[in-house]
């Protein structure tokens, strides 16, 4: 009879720190922090560029870091009307605007 009390306290037990353990994992559906913005392609295709390009590329990414998409957008809005950007350039700088505004969208108070 004991061994049948302690294995159900000894479950018991597991179930609640699996519980405790597990609260707050999972991912939100639709909600602001299930866009994840993908500036994988930005860095590389300046990669060749003007110094002056690389600089707004720079601060554009600093800008997504901490955050401040308001500053990244603005920032890839100038570099898209920078001479010498070429036809990639600018549809890589257009998806990770498009994605941005989505971000920004997502986050504007209701």
């Amino acid at each position: 009879m004991k061994s049948v009390v302690r294995f159900a306290a000894f479950f018991l037990l597991a179930a609640l720190a699996i519980s405790v353990l597990t609260v707050g994992c999972k991912k939100k559906q639709g909600g602001s922090d299930a866009q994840v913005l993908d500036t994988s392609k930005l860095r590389p295709a300046f990669a060749r560029a003007t110094p002056e390009q690389q600089a707004v590329v720079d601060s554009a990414m600093t800008a997504i870091k901490s955050s401040d998409f308001a500053k990244a957008r603005a920032e890839l809005e100038r570099l898209s009307k920078m001479p010498g950007v070429g036809e990639q350039q600018q549809i890589i700088i257009k998806d990770l605007s498009d994605q941005l505004d989505k971000k920004i969208g997502a986050t504007a108070p209701k």
